[in-house]
This record gives C-alpha cells, sequence and structure tokens, in this order.
C-alpha cells in the first residue's frame, strides 16, 4: 500500500513539474512573442516616419518641378516678348535710314516675327537674339574687327555671335576668317533661321546669320555687316547678291 502510495505521490510531482515546465514555456514563448510584437511595431512606426517623410519630400518635389516649369514658361514668354520688341524697333529705325540694304519697306516684319518666335528656346534662337541686341545698336564696320564696344566686321560679327552661345571660332592666320568658318561647317540648300550664308567680296567673303525667308530670287533675311557703307543690320539680300557680291551658299551651325 505505502509503494502504491508513494508511486502515486512521485507521479502527481512529475506531472506538476511537466505542467509547471509548460506553463514557463508558454509564458516564455507569450514574453518572446509580445518582444517580437513590440518590435514589429516600432518597426511599423520606423516605416511610418520614413514613408511620411518620402511623402513629404516628394511633394516639395512635385512643388519644385512645377514652379520650375512655371518660370521656364515665363522665360520663354519673356524671350518671345523680347525678340517681339526688338524687330519692332529695328523696324521703325531701319525704315527711316534711307539705306537700300537696310529698306524695312523691302522685309515682310511680320514674317521675321512669326519666325523667330516660332523657334524653340535653345542655342539657336540665343543667337539670333544676341544678333538681334547687337543690330539694335549699329554698331559701324571695320576690318578685323570683333567687338560690340567698337566695330565688327563681317566674319568678326559671326565669331562674336557664336562665342556668346558656347561656339568658339578660332582665327587661323594661314587664311581669312570667313575661309575657317565655312570649313567648319557643313554646306546645305535649305537654311535654318541663325544659319550662315556666305557671298563673295570683293576683299574677301562675307558673311551673314540667316534669319527668316525674303524677297524670291533673294535668299532670305539675314543679319551681319559687308562693308563701311553698310552698317550692322537686317538686310534683304535680294539687294547683296549681284555680280559685284555673288551668293556662295548657306551654311548649317550645330548649335548643340
Amino acid at each position: 500500500m505505502m509503494n502504491e502510495l508513494d508511486y502515486l505521490e512521485r507521479s502527481s510531482r512529475r506531472s506538476a513539474i511537466i505542467s509547471l515546465i509548460g506553463i514557463l514555456i508558454f509564458i516564455t514563448s507569450l514574453v518572446f512573442a509580445s518582444y517580437n510584437l513590440f518590435n514589429s511595431n516600432k518597426e511599423l512606426k520606423r516605416v511610418k516616419v520614413e514613408l511620411k517623410k518620402s511623402s513629404d519630400s516628394l511633394s516639395k518635389q512635385k512643388k519644385a518641378v512645377a514652379e520650375l516649369k512655371s518660370r521656364v514658361a515665363g522665360l520663354k514668354l519673356d524671350e518671345s516678348q523680347l525678340n517681339q520688341y526688338l524687330i519692332t524697333l529695328i523696324e521703325s529705325t531701319q525704315a527711316n535710314q534711307g539705306n537700300a540694304f537696310a529698306d524695312g519697306e523691302s522685309i515682310d516684319w511680320g514674317n521675321v516675327k512669326k519666325t523667330i518666335i516660332s523657334l524653340p528656346s535653345g542655342k539657336r534662337k540665343l543667337a539670333l537674339t544676341i544678333a538681334l541686341l547687337t543690330t539694335w545698336k549699329q554698331i559701324p564696320f571695320e576690318l578685323g574687327k570683333n567687338t560690340p564696344r567698337s566695330s565688327f566686321d563681317s566674319p568678326g560679327y559671326i565669331q562674336y555671335v557664336l562665342k556668346q552661345t558656347g561656339v568658339n571660332i578660332s582665327r587661323n592666320t594661314a587664311e581669312p576668317l570667313s575661309v575657317t568658318i565655312m570649313k567648319r561647317y557643313k554646306k546645305v540648300d535649305e537654311p535654318l533661321p541663325g544659319d550662315l550664308i556666305f557671298y563673295k567680296g570683293q576683299i574677301g567673303s562675307f558673311g551673314f546669320f540667316y534669319l527668316a525667308p525674303g524677297t524670291a530670287n533673294g535668299q532670305g533675311i539675314a543679319i551681319g555687316t559687308l562693308q563701311a557703307a553698310s552698317p550692322l543690320g537686317i538686310y534683304d539680300t535680294i539687294n547683296i547678291n549681284t555680280e559685284y557680291f555673288p551668293f556662295i551658299g548657306y551654311y548649317r551651325v550645330e548649335y548643340d
């Protein structure tokens, strides 16, 4: 009888110990699960904070892009308004010069405005804007010069305007600057505004920036200078292409 009681007591103790161990394992698992849940919530909060920062940053970037687009649109509008104003100003000035090469009556100014304003923004349009700005000043002609502070000759003027757009053409002492320029660019049949027009002169070749179509049988409306009697201005080339100044060709300027 005592043996049976001892056996039952030992069995009860073993069961109690096993139950206690099971409870401890359960409590440990619960604590571990709680710890993982706490860390998961902590990580979730961190992720939410990062997402909030990213969202705020994206919103700021979108706002910055919208502002930049607005500024670019404003700059394009200002550029077009400037070109239109300059052409109107030059038109009114040259119409009263009495100079056959700068006779405003032979130029379709409406077409000139339309051509320039319709050009996309870029170095080509910038070159024509600079050319218009310098043309308005009517800088005199002088051989070998290339500065708006004093005077220009024809290739010197082309060199100056192109330099303002980042296109550098160095003089080669072994040949005239006009020859250097013509060698650099490809001859084309159909010019774009901002391309070059060259003629053979009496003491060398001279060139202009092509601006827009002009009178039939001419090479278009052009910006530049050719001799002392013709200061920097806008010309209808129908008055230039003569037996004294034969047309050489159009040359494509690669601005970009």
